[in-house]
């Protein structure tokens, strides 16, 4: 699922820096977790696509293209989202 999340972003967030880990292992057993690999990652983003956006509408951008993983399984994303100037700032 890694791979195919980092396809969809890479798609629709042009000229990206992407990152991505599985931080699964650190939630098998909690409630509401599938026995399945790949419900939990760890996602940095830097785009320009987020210029102008709130980290709330840079996180709902995100969310609607991974919304056919949650539907498969994915049960959490935890979001970085930058834009090329926050990177080199605060990166």
């Amino acid at each position: 699922m890694k791979e195919e999340i980092a396809k969809e972003v890479l798609e629709k967030c042009n000229g990206c820096y992407l990152h991505i880990t599985d931080d699964s292992d650190s939630h098998k057993g909690h409630r509401g977790v599938s026995r399945h690999e790949n419900t939990h990652f760890n996602v940095t983003i830097v785009s320009d696509t987020f210029l102008n956006k709130t980290k709330v509408k840079r996180h709902q951008y995100i969310y609607d293209i991974c919304k056919p993983f949650f539907e498969r399984g994915l049960h959490a994303l935890s979001l970085q989202t930058l834009t090329h100037s926050e990177w080199k700032t605060n990166g």
